[in-house]
């Protein structure tokens, strides 16, 4: 076999690239003498430079990229929102639903339903499941269902209900979970936590974000399924990592326990985070105190303060709880006893426990 010459010495002699290139304007010029006179190969024909057979390009090789099926466009909306570019996600779904697609325009409807980059809107949802209903998706039938079961009035109820019965008898994913859920609630239906299981557990082998998520947390209670920390553990990291905010706000406790599983806080501050990000309060709060007590650094307190002030100020007890702490004692923040106090009975005032014991032993 031909070995290919390696010059050590590239000042004397001509380099590879320079050769190469002198090579092909020269099969160019023989080419277009040979065309001249009818004897011009094949435009795709190999040709030979120093001793290398190279595939010449041809007109194919410049034609314009191909256009997305509205099957990909979905799922480059669907990975948009995964990483919370909403304004992308809306662009591509709206070119999903001009190439045909039925389930962008439930996925538009979630934007809306959701608040995602959009402003929060069920009537604005409803509108889209109910294109994505006139054309035969059975999910978003299951979505107008379970909103109206959730939000009509009495009269709707069973025609909400025979929506959502229909699709989960096709099948369809969130058809199961929404049915799933109302024997879990008992919501038009008798209660029934077996029945819920099953349904729900079929919608997560689906694949359904929100049906993998309530599956874990019934694995990890016992709700319907025996308790199984592995089960749950696998259905829950499923969900997390296709966004489901309550998954994540759950592995991470998961994982700062070590319920079921080895304890590692990297990982847990990691799901922590990516749920907070989502503006979960719980997750802020959870993810403040582990910074609060992993003593690593005046960023980590700021941090941790940030994320209080976030939940607090959403009206998260616990977060209340400890800004007041920090308040009173000058922790990371201006000292303001006043301010503290303030949060601290706040939150005493909606049940928190420990609130509740420092608000008595002040009064002794």
């Amino acid at each position: 076999m031909k070995q290919r010459r390696i010059f050590t010495t590239p000042h004397t002699r001509p380099s590879l690239l320079s050769r190469w290139l002198g090579g092909i304007a020269g099969v160019l010029m023989v080419s277009a003498l040979a065309g001249a006179v009818g004897m011009a190969r094949a435009a795709d024909a190999p040709v030979e430079v120093e001793g290398v057979r190279m595939e010449m390009p041809t007109a194919a090789s410049f034609e314009a990229p191909r256009a997305l099926s509205a099957d990909e466009l979905l799922e480059q909306g669907r990975m948009a929102v995964f990483g919370r570019d909403f304004s992308e996600a809306r662009v591509l779904f709206s070119r999903a639903i001009a190439a045909g697609s039925t389930s962008a325009m439930s996925a538009m409807g979630e934007l809306f339903e959701r608040g995602l980059g959009v402003a929060k809107s069920e009537k604005e949802a409803l509108g889209w499941y109910r294109k994505a209903a006139a054309a035969g998706d059975a999910g978003a039938q299951a979505r107008i269902g379970f909103l109206l079961m959730r939000d009509g009035k009495p009269a709707d109820q069973q025609a909400a209900l025979a929506l959502i019965r229909h699709a989960a008898a096709k099948k369809d994913a969130y058809g199961q979970f929404a049915l799933g859920t109302l024997y879990m609630n008992g919501r038009g239906v008798p209660r029934d936590e077996a029945i819920a299981a099953e349904l729900i557990e079929a919608a997560a082998r689906q694949g359904e974000p929100a049906a993998q998520s309530v599956i874990g947390q019934m694995y990890l209670d016992g709700r319907g399924v025996p308790v199984h920390p592995g089960m749950a553990l696998g259905y829950l990291t499923e969900a997390a990592r296709q966004g489901d905010v309550m998954a994540q706000s759950r592995l991470g406790v998961l994982f700062r326990d070590g319920w079921g599983i080895e304890r590692d806080e990297v990982e847990a501050a990691y799901w922590l985070e990516k749920a907070a990000e989502q503006g979960d309060r719980d997750a802020m709060t959870r993810l403040a105190l582990m910074l609060l007590t992993s003593r690593q650094g005046a960023s980590d307190l700021g941090r941790a303060l940030m994320l209080l002030q976030d939940a607090a100020s959403a009206g998260h007890a616990l977060a209340q709880y400890h800004l007041g702490l920090a308040l009173l004692q000058g922790h990371g923040v201006p000292q303001d006893p006043s301010q503290g106090l303030k949060l601290i009975q706040k939150s005493a005032s909606v049940g928190l426990a420990e609130a509740q014991i420092y608000v008595r032993e002040m009064r002794k």
